[in-house]
């Protein structure tokens, strides 16, 4: 079984996927104690670390906790990326971006065999002040300290989440072993592409197939155990191992919100209400009704807002989606109960790697793992 530690480890999405494809997650380092709330309880053996990574010696904070930095084969994790400035240094050198200099300065200390680091997808297409594509600058930065490194973005939908989220990941090999990481083939398709006559091809999984069998809440209601039997495969995963629903709990909302939601077709917006409900001002894309029979948007961080939803409605009740929910979306669990208040426990919801995303790719990096033996 090969070891892991997660930087940046969050609500641990990352780890989630990485345990469903047989690692050992040896320890998740966060700075936020209810994000690492949340991940310590979903992984109960498994060392978790309410550290400022800025502010230790990565290698003796391992030994001093009975680590062995030698035991570590892959390092994951997903530094925030914030000083994304089109003039001036090169993004590296802006101190917003400090802590992926961190990630790599831990990647060059550890010298695991491999690394991932995950990033938002626009990355993907971003020039930082001296024109260079701010991927290519990250590859330079690994490359100088002995990795090869692949980037690609992903769609989530595409590996079985349902729901269109793109992240660009990082994967990396020590330079001395003479092969290059590959990315793992879609598993899902849109059902109106030519891949869907493949004989293996899956449809994309929707909005309906991840929630239907949750208990139907109004709002300010709350719900803690099933009413339905699970419908498919992906629902039957998501409540494997769960004896207890946690986090249906919806939020309140003013008469004149639950009034405007009313007025809202499913996959409609905001530009869909009469005028006397429209509001004078605000993104033409808010109250976005999600369609049940398409994946959902990319889940953000926000996506439980009550007094001004943005696009995350219910695609049948007259609220905002509920946690829960939004963890069905994103492929968590349901045993996994996320800590905090309830604006907290959205926003580790939206910004986590989807689990069965990152199960696909720690799958592949398994593969590459078994060259070193």
């Amino acid at each position: 079984m090969y070891n892991i530690i997660d930087l940046f480890c969050g609500a641990g999405g990352l780890s989630l996927g990485f345990e469903l494809a047989g690692f050992n997650i040896l320890a998740g380092f966060d700075i936020e104690p209810n994000f690492l709330d949340t991940y310590k309880n979903s992984h109960p053996n498994t060392k978790g670390f309410n550290v400022d990574l800025n502010n230790i010696d990565i290698l003796s904070f391992l030994k001093n906790n009975n680590i062995d930095s030698k035991d570590i084969d892959v390092v994951i994790g997903g530094p925030p990326c914030q000083g994304f400035s089109t003039v001036g240094n090169r993004m590296i050198d802006d101190p917003r971006n400090n802590l992926v200099r961190i990630y790599a300065d831990i990647v060059n200390e550890i010298k695991p065999k491999m690394f991932l680091m995950e990033n938002v997808s626009g990355l993907a297409s971003m020039k930082n002040g001296q024109g260079e594509l701010i991927k290519d600058e990250l590859i330079d930065i690994f490359d100088e300290i002995g990795y090869n490194v692949k980037s690609k973005v992903l769609l989530a939908a595409d590996y079985g989440v349902p729901q269109f989220r793109k992240r660009i990941f990082f994967a990396g090999i020590k330079k001395n072993y003479n092969f290059i990481f590959k990315f793992p083939k879609s598993t899902h398709h849109d059902k109106k592409s030519l891949f869907s006559f493949f004989e293996n091809s899956n449809s994309y999984l929707t909005v309906k197939d991840a929630v239907s069998d949750l208990p139907t809440i109004e709002c300010n209601e709350s719900a803690e155990k099933y009413d339905k039997e699970p419908e498919n495969d992906y629902q039957k995963f998501c409540r494997k191992n769960s004896k207890k629903l946690f986090n249906h709990k919806a939020p309140n909302h003013s008469k004149v919100v639950i009034e405007r939601i009313k007025n809202i077709p499913q996959g409609g917006n905001h530009g869909n209400l009469p005028d006397d409900l429209k509001l004078k001002r605000g993104y033409s894309n808010i109250y976005g009704k999600l369609d049940e029979n398409k994946p959902a948007d990319t889940i953000t961080g926000n996506c439980g807002c009550a007094s001004a939803p943005g696009r995350f409605l219910h695609p049948t009740s007259n609220r905002v989606i509920t946690v829960r929910e939004a963890c069905r979306l994103q492929s968590f669990p349901d045993y996994v109960e996320f800590m905090g208040s309830s604006s907290q426990q959205y926003k580790q919801v939206g910004n986590a790697v989807p689990p069965l995303l990152a199960k696909a790719i720690a799958f592949e990096m398994k593969k590459s793992l078994s060259k070193f033996e």
